[in-house]
């Protein structure tokens, strides 16, 4: 398997893969997932009863986060690296209004960018409202066709992709943060911790400039937090630490945080990440489809059997996506 193709493909999947475990939890308290689930650590449906969340998902199926990834990945396609705001904002009405699982995962930011922009506004007025972790879920695509090492153009592309959803400087922030890491894992087999922390700041520091400037905590020094907790901290400390400090929910500067020092804290094991993601509470298949996304390129360590249930549980051409978004990312890279 060509090696471009297969980070490629591995990426895509680790998000799926992250989205669809999270997906059962999300919502949830790590008490409740503690009481209810037991570990998750398998595919489960999403709960009748007891769930904030109401809705009826098979085990497998995937959410909001791999189909506004997906979208990402096809509006980058068609523009050859370059994606049309406008066309994009179309085509998440069009998921809104014909979709009918879309009432049943879209984010606040994304819902009411879109009923904006319906509505008359203009595309980077819509999204000035925009801090959850929207832009940061599906922001992976950037990574795979962006070098971390050209960090003013890869910022520049995620600011243009928040732009009708999340125009806000903290979102920016989070998604370029996310595509870094992305970048980074696509182009090394063996992560440097200080390096890609590094790099990380530098991205949060450029994407600053971009996006509405909305009162919040700097989200590098959350990350920091988080990344001491995810190399020092017990088990017990950790977890303690992410979901009753900093926290896990929608907003930017808690899942971006958590994810990144779950990462950390699995070494980068899709399987290990994704398990924490799973069951530490809150936004669980956002921080689990983050997590995946970076880690799918490095360490893809999930069965064949899980590949298979995964796929077969979602109808989504991976493979095909795969397939186009590796020609992208060879042109874009400069790969032969």
């Amino acid at each position: 398997m060509d090696s471009i193709y297969r980070k490629t493909l591995h990426t895509l999947l680790g998000i799926a893969y992250g989205d669809a475990m999270g997906m059962p939890t999300e919502g949830c308290t790590r008490r409740f997932i503690r009481e209810h689930f037991g570990t998750v650590n398998t595919y489960l449906p999403s709960p009748q009863e007891g769930s904030t969340i109401r809705r009826s998902f098979n085990a497998g199926q995937v959410t909001d986060d791999t189909q506004l990834t997906v979208f990402v990945c096809e509006a980058l396609i068609r523009g050859r690296a370059h994606l049309n705001a406008e066309s994009f904002a179309a085509r998440l009405i069009e998921w809104l209004d014909t979709d009918p699982r879309s009432a049943d995962v879209v984010g606040p930011s994304t819902l009411r960018a879109v009923r904006a922009i319906q509505g008359g506004s203009k595309l980077e007025e819509a999204g000035a409202q925009g801090t959850t972790n929207g832009a940061a879920m599906k922001i992976a695509p950037v990574g795979l066709i962006c070098s971390c090492r050209d960090m003013t153009s890869l910022v520049e592309q995620v600011a243009h992709i928040c732009m009708p959803t999340h125009n806000t400087r903290i979102a920016i922030q989070g998604a370029a943060a996310v595509a870094t890491t992305v970048s980074y894992c696509f182009e090394h087999d063996r992560i440097e911790w200080d390096e890609l922390l590094a790099l990380i700041a530098a991205a949060a520091d450029e994407a600053a400039r971009f996006g509405a400037q909305t009162p919040s905590p700097e989200l590098i020094a959350r990350v920091r937090y988080a990344w001491r907790l995810a190399e020092n901290a017990d088990e017990s400390e950790f977890l303690d630490g992410l979901s009753d400090f900093l926290g896990t929910g929608l907003e930017t500067v808690e899942t971006v945080p958590a994810a990144l020092a779950i990462v950390r804290r699995s070494a980068a094991s899709l399987k290990a990440s994704v398990h924490i993601a799973a069951n530490i509470g809150g936004d669980t298949d956002t921080i689990g489809a983050i997590c995946g996304g970076i880690c799918g390129a490095c360490r893809y360590d999930i069965t064949d059997a899980e590949e298979r249930f995964l796929c077969d549980a979602n109808d989504m051409d991976f493979d095909g996506l795969a397939c186009r978004m590796a020609e992208l990312v060879r042109e874009t890279r400069g790969f032969e």
